[in-house]
């Protein structure tokens, strides 16, 4: 385990609680975001596309493998998309939402008690000419290019977070609403043609200064962070991550 990836807990009623949570979200991810616990454990990680860039690195992947992922208010919405390769020259993309900062209690289930935590998932085949018209649109958002250095992202704004394998070489990219390079995105657009979620997007708004950790105070045992997150050269700047 290491540290909170270039985070920093904005409240002092987390001071305690984001000790807590530090060492749990250091944790490398290695898959199962579709747990509860992994995703709160592992979500700086997972964010930071950590297997992707095992898999590139040691050539475990190989090929294509992208996840995008979409911060509509770290408490209101999370978006993730996994696009894999396949043997047909396709792909399987995986869409993935969750709602209300993950808790959703219309799902509670004697049977399960994680559910309300779990994401509302949707699975979608793409065939050759999809994955081509993704890539297409990644390419033009300028998702294989360099990543913004230096960008922060607070956990109550909007922004969108890319990490993928191409032929071998790993990429890592971010936009934050409202910015020049947030407005020319048009992978969402393509993304949103194969989500089967049936969850509406959260739509982007500017999110001022003055509103950040600015909200009434929850619980006390609340388990909802509050952070901001440094970009990098080639992810988060601060996380040595463990493989």
């Amino acid at each position: 385990m290491d540290w909170l990836p270039g985070g920093v807990w904005r409240s002092p009623r987390w001071i305690v609680l984001g000790v807590a949570v530090a060492v749990l979200t250091a944790c490398t991810y290695r898959g199962g975001i579709d747990q509860p616990v992994t995703l709160k454990a592992t979500w700086f990680s997972y964010l930071n596309g950590d297997d992707i860039r095992a898999a590139c690195v040691t050539g475990g992947a190989g090929g294509t493998w992208y996840r995008l992922v979409y911060n509509g208010d770290y408490d209101a919405q999370l978006r993730s998309y996994e696009v894999v390769a396949q043997a047909d020259g396709g792909a399987l993309l995986t869409a993935r939402v969750q709602t209300g900062g993950g808790i959703d209690l219309t799902r509670l289930s004697l049977t399960d008690l994680q559910a309300p935590g779990r994401w509302t998932t949707a699975r979608v085949r793409l065939d050759p000419a999809g994955l081509s018209a993704l890539e297409g649109a990644l390419a033009v958002s300028g998702a294989f290019g360099p990543a913004p250095s230096g960008l922060r992202l607070a956990s109550e704004e909007f922004y969108w977070v890319f990490a993928g394998c191409r032929d071998g070489a790993f990429h890592f990219n971010a936009w934050r609403y409202p910015s020049a390079r947030f407005a020319r995105l048009v992978f969402p657009e393509t993304l949103s043609r194969y989500d089967r979620t049936g969850v509406p997007v959260n739509p982007p708004r500017e999110v001022l200064p003055i509103e950040r950790g600015s909200r009434a105070p929850g619980p006390a045992e609340d388990p909802t962070p509050r952070f901001d997150l440094e970009v990098g050269e080639a992810g988060f700047k601060g996380f040595s991550p463990l493989f």
